[in-house]
């Protein structure tokens, strides 16, 4: 399998499952209390 090969399987693969953990973090940021720690991880990962 040649590298380009590898790069586009790894692309379809991995954007799914990136797209689908943006949406659970988006829902999970609406349970958390404002300014809790855990509130404060989730915006720095959802800024990326």
């Amino acid at each position: 399998m040649s590298d380009e090969d590898r790069w586009r399987l790894r692309q379809e693969m991995a954007v799914p499952i990136a797209e689908k953990l943006h949406e659970w973090m988006l829902a999970q940021r609406a349970l958390v209390p404002e300014g809790s720690a855990t509130a404060k991880a989730l915006d720095y990962s959802l800024k990326r």
